[in-house]
């Protein structure tokens, strides 16, 4: 698990060519535990007419290098939806809005990206709750351009299930790119700028 060394990520959000939202992960230290604030926001519009709006926020807490707890609450397009899941002795207890509290392996991860080792853990949607049957795979170096014009090299992870995603980690493993096909055909693609 790797903290940014600004404690902050901020990616801008392109769908196809155009920037729809920014997501911004805000990293802080209180007593033992690290807790990451989760914002995005995106909107999709032809002129001044929304045809899509999202916002997401969250609030993720870790010690000793172990989830203990997550809270988002998610309005899509509309829809509200909660989600809360806490590291209770030895699982996950995920209660998400409109369904029943699961209980899943002690192991289970959020898929929130920002921290590689939910390449290589049992998921689930911190917007909804679900569980992910999608299963990490390393897939080698590659050159990744971020917002300001520079290149790192970073390694692909892609998740392959359910939500095909494409993660990339610079060489300190800090997030540094992501790119997702949406149901439309177009592809959303995040450009770090911080």
């Amino acid at each position: 698990m790797t903290v940014p060394p600004a404690d902050v990520l901020k990616f801008d959000v392109h769908r196809n060519e155009c920037v729809i939202g920014q997501h911004v992960l805000r990293f802080t230290h209180e007593g033992d535990d690290l807790v990451v604030r989760i914002d995005v926001q995106m909107r999709v519009g032809f002129g001044p007419i929304t045809l899509f709006r999202y916002h997401h926020q969250g609030e993720e807490r870790w010690r000793a290098q172990k989830f203990v707890s997550l809270t988002t609450r998610t309005d899509n397009n509309g829809t509200p939806l909660q989600v809360k899941a806490n590291r209770i002795g030895d699982a996950v207890m995920v209660e998400a809005t409109g369904s029943p509290v699961r209980r899943l392996p002690v192991d289970a991860l959020p898929l929130t990206h920002w921290n590689v080792a939910c390449m290589q853990a049992t998921l689930f949607n911190p917007q909804d709750g679900t569980i992910l049957p999608d299963i990490g795979m390393a897939r080698g170096r590659e050159i990744v351009t971020l917002g300001d014009g520079k290149s790192v090299a970073a390694i692909r992870y892609s998740l392959a299930g359910k939500a095909p995603i494409d993660d990339w980690y610079d060489d300190k493993m800090v997030w540094t790119a992501l790119r997702a096909p949406v149901k439309d055909g177009s592809v959303l693609r995040y450009v770090r700028v911080g």
